[in-house]
């Protein structure tokens, strides 16, 4: 069993709100839907964008835009997963 998703969406698809929202359903369907998630907008080369990380209201990170093929900011997703393995060992030793 995940105790993190990484939910990867192509941010230059012009339909990807909707396709988050499907892939969102498709989890809870699957029992899936309470499961840490992280969203990861990947192709922003395409678009122009610069790397962003973006946390949640505890501070964990909860967006990531990022270029895989320019390998840019690659180093929030590895921090994402870090941060939430560090958690989970305090939540296991408490």
């Amino acid at each position: 069993e995940a105790d993190l998703l990484l939910h990867v969406v192509d941010a230059a698809h012009p339909g990807h709100d909707q396709q988050v929202i499907e892939v969102d359903r498709v989890l809870g369907e699957i029992g899936a839907g309470d499961i840490a998630q992280v969203l990861v907008f990947n192709k922003i080369d395409v678009l122009g964008f610069e790397p962003e990380v973006e946390r949640d209201e505890c501070g964990r990170i909860s967006r990531i835009w990022l270029s895989a093929r320019n390998r840019s900011g690659l180093d929030a997703v590895r921090a994402a997963i870090r941060g939430h393995i560090e958690r989970s060992k305090k939540t296991a030793a408490a």
